[in-house]
């Protein structure tokens, strides 16, 4: 389905900053129903299929690509640990995480953990155990 100009206004729009709102302005939208009409937007399958495109055809017309950026963090990478130094090492190894992380090898999660002081108190005594135990193994 064609999409309307305001709508392709809009998909070009929101690929500068991804706000929906500021997006919907910019396009022509009121500016009292430009939150609701973003969300209403980013719903509609064609407008999204829009978005893609464009930021499709931004990303290579900058070349910016996994494997692109893949490649230039392992050269990076490779002349990081040349340089054998503390620097250059921890250049090497960031370089190498970003390239994993790029290509879906390395997941950042964290877990936020909540316990009350009596819990604590238990953790902190079992921990305490375990290191004794294993002091007394070595």
């Amino acid at each position: 389905m064609a999409l309307s100009p305001k709508q392709e206004a809009f998909a070009r729009e929101y690929t500068v900053d991804r706000n929906a709102t500021q997006a919907a302005i910019r396009a022509g939208y009121s500016e009292h129903t430009a939150k609701q009409q973003g969300a209403r937007l980013l719903t509609n399958v064609d407008v999204r299929a829009h978005i893609n495109r464009v930021e499709a055809a931004v990303a290579e017309k900058v070349e910016l690509n996994v494997a692109g950026i893949t490649t230039r963090l392992l050269a990076l990478a490779d002349k990081a640990e040349r340089l054998a130094n503390a620097p250059g090492m921890n250049v090497a190894r960031q370089s190498l995480m970003d390239a994993a992380k790029l290509n879906g090898l390395v997941v950042d999660t964290s877990e936020v953990v909540t316990r009350t002081p009596e819990e604590r108190a238990a953790r902190l005594a079992a921990l305490r155990a375990e290191r004794e135990r294993l002091a007394r193994t070595h």
